[in-house]
């Protein structure tokens, strides 16, 4: 299902009734495709435990001694092979995606991000499985590009690589916004941009983040000199 995040873009952006259904139809299909495969993938796995345990009965009644076990090789049902830490495994691909968001979405109005928690690396590693390493960044440099999702919106919102973490919903939608639907958006003022940047900080300021509002109220402080100097 589109999340609200993604309706509020499509509206924004001035997409039609049909153009909402269609994108909702294709959602909704898309969901369904990813349980179909966790069905299957499910069902594979339960066959191979199966497999695993029909063992032979001559094998099955086989005493093995403590000396046995201990010069019998490893094998890796008996004896896995000790995982590297998952966390470990991510994080090269963690770093590179909080550089990128940092070099495009944040510099384009996004808010910047710190690093990667707990939490926000168990929905990367989610929505890595979903959509594979390139729509990552794919999705961060569409973000980057939309100016409604870097703060140029009625209510001075700005996305976070926490958000496009989060639900998988909020990624797809970014996957699926190209520049060509993004550029149909009119141009805001700097009027505009000033209220809207100003309003970003009141929010901040209120959840207690301090330094970005302040950050915020620094390029308001900007927009405002440029519109005494004229617009110049």
């Amino acid at each position: 299902m589109i999340g609200a995040e993604v309706l509020d873009a499509l509206l924004a952006s001035g997409a039609s009734a049909e153009m909402i259904v269609a994108a909702v139809k294709a959602a909704t299909q898309a969901e369904d495709a990813k349980r179909d495969a966790r069905r299957m993938k499910d069902a594979a796995r339960q066959r191979r435990v199966r497999e695993t345990r029909a063992v032979r009965p001559d094998i099955r009644a086989a005493r093995v001694t403590p000396r046995d076990a201990a010069d019998a090789p490893p094998n890796e049902i008996s004896n896995p092979p000790s995982p590297r830490s998952s966390d470990e495994d991510l994080t090269p691909l963690a770093e590179k995606l909080v550089t990128a968001w940092n070099g495009s979405a944040a510099a384009a109005g996004a808010i910047p991000c710190r690093g990667l928690n707990v939490r926000r690396r168990t929905a990367l590693r989610a929505r890595l499985r979903e959509h594979g390493e390139e729509a990552l960044f794919e999705a961060v440099r569409n973000l980057a590009a939309s100016e409604f999702h870097c703060g140029r919106n009625p209510r001075g919102w700005r996305a976070t690589l926490g958000w496009l973490l989060a639900k998988p919903e909020s990624l797809q939608g970014l996957i699926e916004l190209t520049p060509a639907v993004e550029a149909k958006r009119p141009a805001m003022s700097l009027e505009e941009q000033l209220a809207s940047t100003e309003r970003s900080a009141a929010s901040l300021e209120r959840m207690g983040r301090a330094d970005e509002a302040a950050e915020l109220r620094q390029t308001a402080g900007k927009l405002r000199q440029q519109i005494d100097r004229g617009g110049v």
